[in-house]
């Protein structure tokens, strides 16, 4: 850690030096105004965790012998080094002063108001050109500033520091946008992960239904055969025995796939995220397909909820349908609104639509009417699987087809799918 710092002092001290050779003399001796000091206040508010009086001496010291070592190149007179190290001495007061001020600088005034921040770095930034210019008076003799003179540094310093604030600004308005991007897109995997562990839960849940009615059924038989005094109750006994193993494994499974999705980090979610992960993980689903379809959202409502998972994947599944339903080119529209007690979910689509036929078997296992290009059938699972949790929720499910768009409408107890307000 202290060698990566010490890095990065070594290269703000090495790039001030450097950018300080772009400079005017204003007044006429060496007093400058440069690249270095922008460059200075620029990497201290990149480098934000060096050390400000640590680096603002280094920073002096360097710019001192560069500057020096430079003009005895320039000059070819080694007996001038003396006068020549005056000269440029005073400089080191200016990155001193300036580091001196920054450190004095709260992290609060910084995050909360960038103008007043600006505000103060101005004032640190003259009063280091007066450190500077008084300490080269008394080296060197040099005339001090007039009023005017002043006037100038300061509307230097105010052009400088803003300037400097509003491209650091827009460097970190980029990161943080990148950030929200990566966090977006790791919120997202999140979530298709957590649903599709509901996904996978939900049917264990039905599974240890069945299991149960097996392993009660397996029993009764024994007990039936064993009254009869038949040579199969044992076999029978057996084979309940065996059934209530079975459901001892997936109830351990069960329990697994729940400690996965009950350990998110999200306890709750608004409508409004829900339909924003919707929208952007199906229109990412219709650019991979290659087709160019606008999904849109009519929110009429606004609520938070623990029931996130089914609710994505009911999205998801009817998003997903109707995107595969478009041949090319289409529009798909999600609109929720509660009405009577229920909320209701709505998704329509301008595809090939559903056959008035087909409307009773869509929600069934197995059915689809999708192929690949190779042929190959949809897994036709997906509205199944929106019916079953719609079931699961006592909620009622129906197929429209009007003006060629197929309309799904999923309606849920309000009192189940909202979380109460404390």
């Amino acid at each position: 850690m202290w060698r990566h710092i010490s890095l990065q002092i070594a290269f703000i001290a090495l790039a001030t030096a450097l950018a300080g050779e772009l400079r005017i003399a204003p007044f006429g001796w060496e007093f400058r105004f440069g690249l270095g000091s922008s460059m200075f206040f620029f990497l201290l508010l990149l480098y934000r965790q060096v050390p400000y009086i640590k680096t603002g001496i280094i920073t002096g010291i360097v710019v001192v012998i560069f500057r020096t070592f430079l003009n005895l190149i320039l000059s070819s007179d080694i007996s001038e080094f003396l006068s020549v190290l005056m000269i440029h001495l005073p400089a080191a007061a200016y990155y001193i002063a300036f580091a001196f001020g920054m450190s004095k600088i709260s992290e609060s005034s910084f995050q909360k108001n960038l103008l007043y921040f600006g505000a103060i770095v101005v004032c640190i930034d003259v009063g280091a050109n007066v450190a500077e210019i008084f300490i080269r008076y008394l080296l060197t003799n040099n005339m001090p500033i007039s009023a005017a003179d002043l006037l100038l540094t300061v509307v230097v310093a105010v052009i400088r520091v803003y300037f400097l604030i509003g491209l650091y600004a827009n460097i970190r308005l980029s990161q943080l946008r990148e950030l929200h991007k990566e966090q977006e897109s790791r919120l997202d995997q999140m979530l298709t992960f957590g649903s599709n562990l509901y996904n996978e839960n939900f049917y264990l849940s039905k599974m240890m239904s069945t299991i149960e009615q097996i392993t009660a059924s397996s029993y009764h038989l024994y007990r039936k055969l064993k009254d009869d005094h038949s040579n199969y109750d044992t076999e029978a006994l057996e084979i309940a025995q065996q059934v209530h193993e079975i459901k001892k494994d997936t109830q351990r499974i069960r329990a697994g796939l729940n400690e996965l999705y009950d350990s998110k980090t999200v306890r709750e979610m608004d409508l409004t995220s829900i339909l924003h992960h919707v929208i952007r993980g199906n229109s990412s689903y219709s650019e991979w397909l290659e087709k160019d379809i606008t999904i849109k959202k009519e929110q009429l409502i606004e609520f938070k909820t623990d029931h996130y998972y089914p609710i994505i994947s009911i999205l998801n599944n009817l998003t997903a349908n109707a995107v595969e339903a478009i041949d090319q080119k289409g529009t798909i529209t999600i609109r929720v609104v509660e009405e009577n007690h229920f909320i209701s979910f709505t998704v329509k689509d301008n595809g090939n639509g559903v056959k008035e036929k087909d409307i009773p078997l869509i929600f069934e296992p197995g059915f689809t009417t999708k192929y690949s290009n190779k042929g190959t059938a949809a897994t036709g699972i997906g509205l199944s699987h929106v019916k079953n949790i719609c079931n699961f929720f006592n909620g009622e499910i129906k197929t429209d087809i009007k003006d060629g768009e197929t309309i799904i409408n999923i309606k849920l107890p309000a009192h189940l799918v909202k979380k109460e307000e404390l």
